[in-house]
């Protein structure tokens, strides 16, 4: 968790409530995945600047968060949208450039100690259930880079002929495919 106390020491004056601390948190995940914090609101204003900053008044209103961030390629926007119901914080993302919407809900005390808001140490539960619902759930999806030579997709390949092969004479019929020679063995 790597830079979160950071953060969370930056902020901890201003957090008032458990909505705050999730807030935060998932404002950590965003920056972590590649992002900077333009602002709040729905539109873009004078003087925004990236930032792995939470912005002046990002908590003033404890019912609606809004906060907007680009990509350090400068290549996508978010809108970041947190809507308290309750006991609960729902999380609404939209990728500007995709338009894609994804969204999260949770109940705050599964992850906040409410007893404990201005204590990094003592503040977060479960916090690493929290990050991977986080990842998985609100922010999008970039798929890892594939780094295979030929030989390596080769094998696999060959390795999956060899399978339907095999499992085809298996159940008595005549293969579909027939691999020429013996297959590589790595």
């Amino acid at each position: 968790m790597a830079g979160l106390e950071l953060l969370y020491s930056c902020v901890a004056g201003s957090i008032t409530c458990p909505q705050d601390v999730v807030v935060c948190f998932v404002h950590w995940e965003i920056v972590k995945s590649g992002y900077k914090c333009l602002g709040l609101g729905d539109e873009p204003r004078s003087g925004d600047k990236k930032s792995e900053l939470l912005p002046t008044g990002w908590n003033d209103s404890k019912e609606l968060y809004t906060l907007r961030y680009k990509s350090n390629d400068d290549k996508s926007n978010f809108l970041v949208k947190a809507i308290t119901v309750d006991s609960t914080l729902i999380f609404n993302l939209m990728d500007s450039a995709t338009e894609q919407v994804s969204d999260l809900t949770m109940n705050v005390s599964d992850y906040v100690d409410a007893d404990h808001l201005q204590t990094f140490e003592s503040v977060f539960k479960n916090a690493e259930d929290l990050s991977q619902k986080v990842k998985s759930q609100l922010l999008p999806s970039v798929p890892a880079p594939r780094k295979e030579d030929k030989s390596s997709q080769t094998q696999i390949t060959c390795r999956r002929q060899a399978t339907m092969t095999c499992s085809c004479r298996r159940k008595g019929t005549t293969p579909l495919l027939t691999l020429p020679g013996p297959l590589p063995v790595s």
